[in-house]
């Protein structure tokens, strides 16, 4: 009943948190602190707030989130934490990475597309580009994965793999 009970806590004070992100006040608590200033419109807004809510930023607040969700689910330790938190940021840094760089090809991939007929040199180019990012990514999610199996104790490793094998389920993007 705890566990429910705090995970609800947690999940409505990230909400708050990632609401809080977007600069906006109406009403809120943001027109009481120093920093802020009226923004257009009367809206209040941070200072160092300028323009829309950078996707890359509410990404690794969401992951920092998910970690910190899965280290109390596995009860980790002090010793473990140091271990933990490395790999996950590396797995995250990683995984965000191959990402950015499969979308940074969209523009490749249309021009590819845009021809007469479609270029086979252009998407063979984007593809191998793709293929050694993911090999890289695939060599850095196995040594992350490594590094926190290390740490782990049997109940532990137990419970991620529950984790892992129910994430999607649960609406978790790992």
């Amino acid at each position: 009943m705890f566990g429910f009970l705090f995970g609800t806590v947690c999940m409505i004070g990230l909400v708050g948190v990632l609401k809080g992100s977007r600069g906006g006040c109406h009403g809120g608590w943001a027109h009481h602190h120093h920093g802020f200033r009226g923004g257009p419109h009367g809206r209040w807004r941070h200072q160092s707030w300028e323009g829309p809510r950078d996707p890359r930023r509410f990404r690794e607040g969401a992951g920092r989130a998910m970690a910190e969700v899965l280290k109390r689910k596995l009860r980790i330790d002090e010793d473990q934490e140091g271990i933990v938190d490395h790999a996950l940021a590396d797995l995250r840094r990683s995984v965000h990475a191959f990402g950015d760089d499969v979308k940074g090809g969209r523009d490749e991939l249309a021009g590819a597309f845009r021809g007469e007929q479609v270029d086979d040199a252009a998407l063979d180019a984007l593809f191998a580009r793709w293929d050694e990012d993911l090999r890289r990514t695939r060599r850095e999610v196995v040594s992350a994965l490594k590094q926190v199996h290390a740490v782990l104790d049997e109940e532990q490793r137990e419970a991620a793999a529950d984790l892992l094998s129910r994430a999607d389920r649960a609406g978790w993007q790992l």
